[in-house]
């Protein structure tokens, strides 16, 4: 195979396909700046004020980092200054094929054969309108991959990379062959203080109510762009585990389990305060609530106007004021006429019907735990939905499949 580089503006491309964009030989051999944020000039500047603005929407709709995205397109056009730029609008070296439906433009290019030795050809690359347009195809090419491999670049990802520089690590040998990809990038990212323009992105759980019924997605995009996962109907209780805020305020959340919803969905407001007061003269025992569970009165029907109170991940401490049988079964007294059913707390004991491995909030494996046929396994609150399959919560984090049991 040959490799294919690009007098003046490209070099590093990374296979046969037309649509991998291929990355500035001459700027990412130049020294990298020092790490610190630097006075813009007045072309950088100009730049920047319309490649932050692209960048992030393009971002938000395919979730991916802004500063990332704004660097390649420093490295790759040298700051919309080559010709592919000046000429095409295209700021990520992006070469057009058959199945290209737009405009083209038409460049000297220099490819090297199996010796090394150099030559020229004209090349197509694609033309866009507006900047915009080209930001948007390659954060379509960031999300989608290449056909061969649809997930080429999924460590760029906003819920796969932990920072900006895991994400140009993840781009180094895959993005671009050059071994200093990710450096070349990240230069470029503290110099200009890039990622003031990237989401804030926090891990912390919480409980919500589903407001309004909807789909779940697989990915934290424009729902457009992501393949639907589950749904969730109007006065669920979910956990949220990870919520992504972008340059708008607006909000994508991971229910666990389920999949990436628009924060319009919940009910910010819901999570719930902890069990109402404490009964008089009543000795109190903390105990963790492993599953989400409704609030019931001494006759066992549900107390109007409180929502179930919701056990998250890592499960909930309670506070217990004794026991009491309602209609045969036994229940937890948490407040004045209130009651939460002991399943939740104390688990349920099924016999499993065969060897069993043990699954997370995610339904995979991360663990090396494996239960036996014929064991005992106690088991909270009633089955959930993990993608599609039925699953108990045996603790915290584990889970065995239903049909097990």
């Amino acid at each position: 195979m040959k490799k294919k580089l690009i007098t003046g503006f490209s070099a590093a491309l990374l296979a046969a396909s037309a649509v991998i964009p291929v990355t500035n030989n001459l700027i990412a051999a130049s020294p990298a700046r020092a790490d610190q944020v630097s006075a813009a000039t007045a072309t950088e500047t100009t730049f920047l004020n319309t490649a932050t603005r692209q960048a992030q929407k393009v971002a938000k709709k395919y979730g991916l980092y802004p500063s990332v995205m704004i660097a390649q397109a420093i490295v790759e056009s040298n700051w919309g200054q080559s010709g592919l730029a000046v000429n095409a609008n295209n700021l990520f070296g992006m070469k057009a094929d058959d199945s290209w439906p737009g405009g083209t433009y038409s460049a000297k290019t220099r490819e090297e054969d199996k010796n090394g030795k150099s030559y020229y050809i004209t090349a197509k690359f694609r033309k866009y309108k507006t900047y915009q347009e080209s930001f948007d195809d390659n954060g379509k090419k960031l999300r989608l991959g290449v056909s061969w491999q649809p997930d080429r670049y999924q460590g760029a990802w906003l819920e796969k990379a932990s920072s900006y520089t895991a994400a140009t690590k993840a781009l180094t040998g895959t993005y671009a062959t050059a071994n200093n990809y990710n450096t070349i990038l990240n230069s470029r990212i503290t110099a200009y203080n890039l990622t003031q323009y990237d989401p804030t992105i926090s891990n912390a759980s919480k409980s919500y109510v589903v407001k309004k019924a909807g789909a779940t997605y697989a990915w934290p995009t424009d729902h457009s762009v992501s393949a639907k996962t589950s749904s969730v109907n109007k006065g669920d209780a979910v956990t949220v585990t990870k919520t992504i805020t972008f340059y708008n305020g607006k909000k994508r959340m991971y229910i666990s389990g389920k999949g990436w919803v628009n924060d319009t969905l919940l009910d910010a407001g819901s999570a719930l305060p902890p069990a109402s007061q404490a009964p008089k003269g009543d000795e109190k025992v903390n105990k963790t609530l492993m599953h989400t569970s409704y609030v019931y009165d001494a006759e066992g029907k549900r107390v109007k106007g409180m929502k179930a109170i919701k056990a998250g991940d890592e499960g909930k401490v309670i506070a217990t004021y004794g026991t009491k049988k309602i209609n045969g079964k036994k229940y937890y007294r948490i407040g004045e006429d209130q009651y939460i059913a002991s399943g939740n707390i104390d688990g349920t004991f099924r016999t499993l019907k065969k060897n069993s491995y043990v699954y997370n909030d995610y339904g995979n494996r991360d663990n090396m735990k494996v239960l036996k046929k014929g064991q005992s396994v106690a088991t909270y609150g009633a089955a959930i939905t993990i993608y599609g399959h039925k699953y108990y919560r045996i603790g915290v984090h584990q889970y065995v499949k239903k049909a097990n049991f």
